[in-house]
C-alpha cells in the first residue's frame, strides 16, 4: 500500500500547487547549493532593504543615501535618490523609513514605512505619494515591515511592532484595491516578516522570523484561513545547507513557484517547495543581515544591510510575474 499512497500524496499536493513535473524539472536547473559567487552591484545604503524592479528593468532599494530616500538604479549602473519620503508624505512628529518595496502594474511604488507605520504608494514618476493605511479599526500600525501584491493589485502587510516568541502579538493585513478596505489577516504572530503570495494566487507565505519558519495560509475570499508551518528552517547544518537560529526575513518566488528566503543573520539565501515544504537550495547573498530579494533577466538580486549594499546571484531563472 505504501508504494502506491506515496505518489498519490504529491498528486494531491501538486494540484494545490501546479505541477509538481515542473517543479521538479525546474528544480534541477537550478545550480547546486553555495555554487554561485555574489557579485557587488551597488552600495550606499544606511539599511539595504525592500528591492523591486519595475518593467523598464530600474532597481529600486530603500535608504540610498539615508533613511527615508528611495533610490533607483538605471540598467545603465546610474544611481541616484529617486525620492524622499518625509516631503513627499510628512508625518508630524516621526521620520519615515521604508523597509519592503514592491511595484505595482502601473508603476507605482507600495512601500512599507516601518518608521512612520504607514503603508504608502508613491507615483510611478517619484513626485507625488499617498498614504493608503495607517491604521485598523481605529489603531495605528506599529511598523510596517513588508508587502506582497497578488497579480489582482491586492496588497498584502506585516506589521510586527515589538512581537517575538515571548510575545506573538504580530499581525497580518490585506488592502483591497479596488475598496480600499482593510482586512486583518492573522494575529498573534511572532514577528511577522516577508510575505509571498504563491504563483497559483491560492495561498500566502508568511515569515514568522522569531520562529524562524515560514507559515503558509489559504486565501480565500479575501481571507486567510488554515495556517500551518511550511517549513521550519534547519538549527543544525545538513550536508551542504548551513543551519543556525536564522530569522527569515524578506521573500520572493520564481516562475516556477519556488520561495526564496532571504535569511537574517544567516547571509545565505534558502530555496523553498511550495508544493512540498522541501528546502531545495541554499545560496550565499553576498553577507550577514540579509534582507530581502528580488529576480531581474535570471538574476536573484539580494539586499544585505551589514554591506549597505545590493548583491546579485546568477541563478538563470526568472521571478513570477506578480505585477
Amino acid at each position: 500500500m505504501l508504494r502506491h499512497y506515496v505518489p498519490l500524496l504529491l498528486t494531491s499536493i501538486a494540484s494545490s500547487f501546479g505541477s509538481l513535473t515542473s517543479i521538479q524539472a525546474a528544480e534541477l536547473e537550478l545550480p547546486p547549493s553555495h555554487s554561485v559567487q555574489p557579485e557587488l552591484y551597488a552600495t550606499g545604503f544606511e539599511f539595504a532593504e525592500g528591492p523591486a524592479f519595475d518593467r523598464d528593468g530600474n532597481l529600486f532599494v530603500v535608504n540610498y543615501r539615508g533613511n527615508g530616500n528611495i533610490g533607483r538604479i538605471t540598467r545603465d549602473g546610474t544611481a541616484s535618490v529617486w525620492c524622499v519620503l518625509d516631503v513627499l508624505v510628512p508625518i508630524e512628529g516621526q521620520r519615515s523609513q521604508a523597509n519592503g518595496l514592491k511595484v505595482d502594474s502601473e508603476g507605482r511604488l507600495v512601500v512599507a514605512d516601518a518608521g512612520g507605520a504607514r503603508l504608502l504608494r508613491i507615483a510611478a514618476d517619484g513626485k507625488t505619494g499617498q498614504v493608503l493605511a495607517d491604521r485598523w479599526n481605529g489603531a495605528r500600525f506599529n511598523s510596517i515591515n513588508d508587502v506582497a501584491l497578488d497579480t489582482k493589485g491586492n496588497i498584502y502587510f506585516s506589521d510586527p511592532g515589538g512581537s517575538n516568541a515571548e510575545n506573538p502579538t504580530g499581525s497580518i493585513y490585506r488592502f483591497d484595491i479596488s475598496t480600499n478596505a482593510i482586512t486583518r489577516l492573522a494575529t498573534d504572530l511572532a514577528f511577522p516578516n516577508g510575505l509571498a503570495v504563491t504563483v497559483d494566487q491560492h495561498h500566502l507565505c508568511v515569515a514568522e522570523s522569531s520562529r524562524y519558519r515560514v507559515l503558509i495560509y489559504d486565501l480565500i475570499d479575501g481571507r486567510a484561513e488554515n495556517e500551518r508551518v511550511l517549513i521550519e528552517f534547519p538549527k543544525q547544518d545538513e550536508g551542504d545547507i548551513r543551519g543556525g537560529a536564522f530569522d527569515p526575513d524578506g521573500m520572493i518566488v520564481d516562475e516556477a513557484g519556488r520561495l526564496y528566503v532571504a535569511m537574517w543573520v544567516g547571509g545565505i539565501i534558502n530555496v523553498v517547495d511550495v508544493s512540498t515544504g522541501k528546502l531545495l537550495r541554499q545560496y550565499d547573498a553576498g553577507g550577514s543581515k540579509a534582507t530581502n530579494c528580488h529576480f531581474y533577466d535570471g538574476y536573484l538580486y539580494t539586499t544585505v544591510a551589514a554591506k549597505e549594499a545590493v548583491f546579485r546571484l546568477k541563478l538563470g531563472v526568472s521571478g513570477f510575474n506578480y505585477n
